[in-house]
């Protein structure tokens, strides 16, 4: 079981991460936030980026998580993809800072970019194996479906950044208002892209 000092050092370095900025932030902030001793940090993160980047798998890791319980809620690829859609937007929305510092600060160093493809790549795996299916079941006309799953991601993802850099301050239940035409949307491109135009 992982120690509980570590959830408390993910918690604060998102928020500190998130008002400053990976360069700007400092592991004095994040302690003192965490309210535990900068060494503390040192002992389980030898690094800022390795602090970053454990957070980043973290995060990746929760909707990842998230999705495969949605997944067994649904038999048919059709219902599976749509409800894949609906947690992602569920998931960002509910974990704004999270979200933002994901999508933002991942494409830094070089390191970065390789650890959040690779975890991204596990997300868009179970994406890609519901549209296998799909296709195998006369459900799905996908025909590039590595291309595909990222697009469905990538829209999923933008459109719940752009409505949360949009508000000044972020208002929880205006966005919580905002999450039915997001996923109707998102769903809608969805199944546009993989059916015929009857859905369109």
């Amino acid at each position: 079981m992982r120690h509980e000092t570590v959830d408390l050092i993910f918690n604060a370095a998102i928020e500190v991460f998130a008002e400053s900025g990976f360069d700007q932030a400092k592991m004095d902030d994040i302690a003192r936030a965490a309210g535990v001793a900068k060494g503390t940090i040192y002992y389980h993160f030898r690094s800022k980026e390795e602090l970053f980047v454990g957070l980043m798998n973290e995060g990746v890791q929760k909707l990842i998580d998230r999705a495969r319980q949605y997944l067994k809620l649904h038999k048919s690829p059709t219902d599976q993809l749509l409800a894949l859609v609906e947690n992602q937007i569920h998931f960002y929305v509910q974990n704004g800072k999270l979200a933002k510092l994901l999508l933002n600060e991942a494409f830094g160093t070089k390191t970065r970019q390789v650890q959040f493809r690779r975890k991204i790549g596990e997300y868009l795996q179970l994406i890609e194996e519901v549209m296998i299916e799909g296709n195998r079941l006369g459900e799905f006309q996908i025909k590039h479906v590595p291309e595909t799953a990222s697009a469905i991601f990538g829209a999923a993802s933008v459109v719940v950044l752009q409505k949360l850099y949009s508000m000044e301050e972020v208002d929880p239940a205006r966005i919580e208002r905002d999450i039915p035409p997001m996923v109707e949307t998102v769903r809608r491109m969805v199944l546009c892209g993989i059916k015929d135009s009857t859905y369109c």
